[in-house]
C-alpha cells in the first residue's frame, strides 16, 4: 500500500498472477456490454410495467402514451418522455400501479459524435411529431363530433349511472341502446376534443387518437360552469356528478388524477376571478404496493400549480380497514359509506364554502390595498 498515492501495488519481487483479476485493463474487458440509450430506457418501460413495441421509445423530447401490461384492451394508461439531447433522460408513468420515476442513462457509450446525431434527430423527430399529433387530434374531433350527432341527451340513468347512484346531468349522452354512458371532453373554449365511453360494468375508454391532456367535462355545461361560485374539479365523472349533486351547481370531471394539473391550470386562466378547489381520491390502498399515494400527490400538485384548496373524503373510523381499494373517492363515500350523501354533503359544502370566502376575503383586501395606492398618488399629483 502506497500511502503518497494511495493505491496498492505489486512488488517487483511479488507475483501478480493472483491479482490478474483486479487490474484495470482486466476491468475494463469485464464491464458490461454497450448498450444505446434508446435500449437502455425501453428495458425500464419493461420494468415498470409498460408495453414496449412498434417505433417506441421515441427519443424526441414529447410525451406519449402506450398500454400497461395487464391495462383494460384499447386503454394507454402508460406515459413517458425520453430526451436525447445532451445526457440522455426521460420520465416514466405507470397509471395503473402509479409509479412516476424520472430517468438519466449511464452515459458512458455516447461520444460527441452520436449525441449530436441524437440531438438533430431529435429535434427534426419533434418538429414532424408536433404536426403529426395536431392533426391526429383535429381527426379525432371530427370523428368525435360525428358520432355526438348521432347520440341523445340523457333522460333517464344508464345502468351506470344507476349503478353509481347518479342522477342525469345536463351534457352527458347515450345511444339508442341506452346502455352506453357517453362523456364529451372540451376544452375552455367547449370546442369538442375526444369522448369518454363507459360501459355497463363500468369499463372506460377515450376516442382514438383524441387529446386528453388539459381536457374535462363540466357536470351541467360550461355555460353552468360559468355561472358556478366556484371552480370544483375531481377525477372520475361520477365523483364530479356527486359533488355536483351535492354542491348544487355546475364541477368538473378531469378524468384522472394526471390530468387534474392540466385542467386546473387551463380552468385558472379562462376563469381568474373564481375561487379553485381540487377534488382528489384517497388513494390508501396503493400505500401497501408503491409506498405512495397518487391520488393524494396529484391533487395537491394541481392545488399547488393554481392556488386552489383542496381536500379528501374523510369516511367512518374503521370503514376502510381490509377494504381501502373500496373507499377512495366522494361517489363511494356516498353511496358504500356509512355516512352516506349527507356526509358528503357536510364535508363537501363546508370545504368549497371555506375556499369560497378565503377567496372573497383575499379580493376584498386586494381592493383596499388598490383604494390606498390610488388615493396616495392623488394626494402626491395635488402636492
Amino acid at each position: 500500500w502506497d500511502k503518497v498515492l494511495k493505491s496498492w501495488y505489486v512488488g517487483l519481487q511479488a507475483d501478480p498472477t493472483p491479482l490478474q483479476r483486479w487490474v484495470p485493463n482486466k476491468l475494463i474487458a469485464e464491464q458490461e456490454p454497450a448498450i444505446h440509450p434508446r435500449e437502455e430506457f425501453a428495458q425500464v418501460m419493461r420494468e415498470h410495467g409498460l408495453v414496449v413495441e412498434g417505433e417506441h421509445p421515441i427519443m424526441d423530447g414529447t410525451k406519449h402514451r402506450v398500454p400497461v401490461e395487464g391495462g383494460k384492451p384499447g386503454a394507454v394508461d402508460g406515459f413517458y418522455v425520453l430526451f436525447g439531447d445532451g445526457h440522455p433522460a426521460g420520465r416514466i408513468i405507470n397509471h395503473k400501479t402509479g409509479v412516476d420515476e424520472k430517468w438519466k442513462s449511464k452515459g458512458y457509450l455516447l461520444s460527441a459524435a452520436q449525441k449530436a446525431a441524437l440531438q438533430a434527430k431529435a429535434a427534426a423527430n419533434l418538429a414532424e411529431r408536433a404536426v403529426a399529433l395536431a392533426l391526429q387530434h383535429e381527426q379525432a374531433a371530427a370523428r368525435v363530433a360525428a358520432q355526438l350527432d348521432t347520440l341523445q341527451p340523457l333522460v333517464e340513468p344508464t345502468p351506470y349511472l344507476t349503478a353509481k347512484g347518479v342522477k342525469v346531468h345536463a351534457g352527458a349522452f347515450t345511444d339508442l341502446e341506452q346502455k352506453t354512458t357517453f362523456i364529451p371532453a372540451i376544452d375552455v373554449d367547449n370546442k369538442l376534443w375526444s369522448m369518454q365511453y363507459i360501459q355497463e360494468d363500468g369499463t372506460k375508454r377515450f376516442a382514438k387518437d383524441g387529446r386528453k391532456e388539459g381536457c374535462f367535462h363540466a357536470v351541467g355545461g360550461l355555460d353552468a360552469l360559468a355561472s358556478a361560485p366556484a371552480v370544483v374539479i375531481g377525477e372520475g365523472y361520477a365523483t364530479a356528478a356527486t359533488l355536483s349533486e351535492a354542491l348544487g351547481f355546475a364541477t368538473v370531471a378531469a378524468f384522472d388524477s394526471g390530468n387534474l394539473t392540466a385542467v386546473a391550470t387551463a380552468l385558472k386562466a379562462r376563469f381568474p376571478d373564481k375561487p379553485m378547489v381540487i377534488v382528489g381520491d384517497d388513494d390508501q390502498h396503493l400505500l401497501a404496493t408503491l409506498g405512495r399515494n397518487p391520488g393524494r400527490e396529484k391533487m395537491e400538485q394541481a392545488a399547488t400549480a393554481v392556488g386552489a384548496a383542496s381536500f379528501l373524503p374523510i369516511f367512518a373510523p374503521g370503514e376502510r380497514e381490509g377494504q381501502p381499494k373500496t373507499f377512495t373517492d366522494f361517489n363511494d363515500l356516498a353511496t358504500k359509506s356509512v355516512l352516506g350523501r349527507e356526509g358528503v354533503e357536510r364535508q363537501v359544502r363546508f370545504a368549497v364554502q371555506a375556499a369560497i370566502d378565503k377567496h372573497a376575503m383575499s379580493f376584498q383586501v386586494r381592493e383596499e390595498q388598490q383604494l390606498v395606492q390610488t388615493h396616495s398618488q392623488r394626494r402626491g399629483l395635488r402636492l
